[in-house]
């Protein structure tokens, strides 16, 4: 009988103490929630701002905008209202622009077709010769605008530019002349603007030398003016416009 009480108080101890290491049994410890990168808002799911992707790449961080730019454009100078912006290379300091822009207005208009005397035929054949290397692949357009000029004269022609057309200018100046220069300008009622100009120096002036030739920015005919400048000497010049 003593013995059989001892077996059952013992087995009453094991069952006790199983009892007691369950419900004293503690849940695993939980991880605190960590903050997200820096830059990236609470929230954020997986797979961006460089977590790991389901196929194990990384994520690219996020790009900021340079300074300038929105939506992958960079944002274009701003023109002055009723200003265009230049259609070829422009190379005169401001105070020149201005002279050049005062004499183009005040300045007569350019002759077109035969000149008397024989006069054109040297200016032609200057033009042609340097058709044939700055103006490749384009014809002529119109006829040779010839004006005789004194130092600092100016004389303006007219072109209008189709659309989907290149243009180039090539110039010639005659005996007497040493630097000649041609300057494409904005027309009435535009505010007075200088549009592209031939380098500086020489007697063979050229706007728009075969790929750098000028093409208009609109859908629509746009008429602009071609200033002939005799900067230093004085004689008889001649321009010719080319297209294509």
């Amino acid at each position: 009988m003593r013995h059989l009480v001892s077996r059952f108080s013992a087995v009453a101890s094991f069952l006790l103490l199983s009892a007691c290491g369950k419900s004293e049994e503690t849940p695993p410890p939980q991880t605190p929630p960590q903050p997200p990168p820096y830059g990236q808002p609470y929230g954020q799911p997986q797979g961006a701002y460089g977590q790991p992707q389901p196929n194990g790449q990384q994520a690219p961080y996020a790009q900021t905008q340079p300074y300038g730019q929105q939506g992958g454009q960079q944002y274009a100078a701003q023109q002055p209202p009723g200003q265009m912006a230049p259609l070829g290379a422009v190379l005169a300091d401001p105070t020149t622009m201005q002279n050049i822009l005062a004499g183009a207005l005040a300045g007569g208009a350019a002759a077109l077709g035969t000149l008397t005397g024989g006069e054109q035929a040297p200016l032609e054949q200057g033009v042609k010769m340097q058709a044939e290397t700055q103006a490749k692949g384009m014809k002529a357009e119109g006829q040779l605008m010839t004006a005789r000029l004194t130092p600092d004269g100016h004389a303006v022609g007219s072109l209008t530019m189709q659309p989907a057309t290149c243009y180039s200018i090539i110039g010639f100046g005659g005996i007497g002349v040493f630097d000649y220069q041609i300057n494409l300008v904005t027309a009435p009622p535009m505010p007075p603007q200088v549009l592209a100009q031939s380098p500086a120096g020489g007697v063979a002036p050229v706007v728009g030398p075969n790929d750098q030739c000028v093409r208009s920015p609109y859908p629509l005919p746009l008429v602009v003016n071609v200033d002939m400048h005799v900067v230093r000497g004085q004689g008889l010049v001649g321009a010719q416009i080319y297209k294509k």
